[in-house]
């Protein structure tokens, strides 16, 4: 794929090591040139001094010929700008534009911008370690209301048919993994300790089931 990242801040540059290591083509933009020189020598890509949202700065990225866009920079304003830029201007396929201010979502929402809600996902995170700790966290969806984890089985699950693990409207299980082999389990499926469980799960339902979950965690 080829991609170019708005922002060459933590976050961006971590992407773009990331997609850079497994082979795709990337180039970074930023208008502050120390911001660049964080992605050291190491980094299989190109960068390009110029703001986010400068037509001439994307079009020397590579923007006419890119599969995605990601603006990360640390203003909202301007990841929505170079956002639409990139669907409107340049017909990019897939944009995603980080967003710190939870305030400014509708107007995101009503643009039709794909968006990572940067603090929400690192508020639940916490949430996640400080309050239900026997949950391994995954994602939590933009609503906050459900979840998706994983959680190991202690003794008391042993036996237990996945029907009667669920909860209705509350937990549902998409996946078990059970030694090397990942299953797809119906509602007659019979569960055993040691199990991974991969579930859909909505906020508050820990204490229901926590007398089947191991007493720790294996990720």
């Amino acid at each position: 794929m080829r991609i170019v990242i708005a922002g060459s801040g933590r976050v961006g540059s971590d992407l773009a090591h990331a997609l850079a290591d497994r082979g795709d083509d990337v180039s970074v933009v930023d208008s502050q040139k120390k911001a660049l020189e964080r992605l050291g020598s190491t980094f299989n890509g190109s960068v390009h001094l110029g703001l986010a949202y400068d037509v001439q700065t994307l079009r020397e990225a590579g923007i006419e010929y890119a599969d995605a866009f990601v603006a990360v920079t640390n203003s909202d304003n301007a990841n929505l700008m170079a956002v639409q830029l990139a669907k409107q201007v340049f017909m990019v396929p897939v944009t995603i534009a980080r967003l710190d201010d939870p305030a400014r979502e509708p107007a995101y929402q009503r643009l039709d911008i794909t968006y990572v809600p940067a603090s929400r996902l690192v508020s639940r995170t916490l949430f996640e370690k400080l309050v239900e700790q026997e949950f391994e966290f995954h994602v939590t969806f933009e609503d906050g209301e459900v979840e998706i984890v994983d959680m190991r089985l202690g003794k008391s699950a042993d036996g237990t048919t996945v029907g009667a693990f669920e909860i209705a409207g509350k937990l549902r299980v998409a996946a078990v993994r059970r030694q090397d082999q990942t299953l797809i389990p119906d509602d007659t499926f019979v569960l055993r300790a040691g199990d991974l469980i991969v579930a859909a799960a909505r906020a508050g339902v820990s204490g229901k089931i926590r007398r089947f979950l191991a007493t720790e965690v294996t990720p």
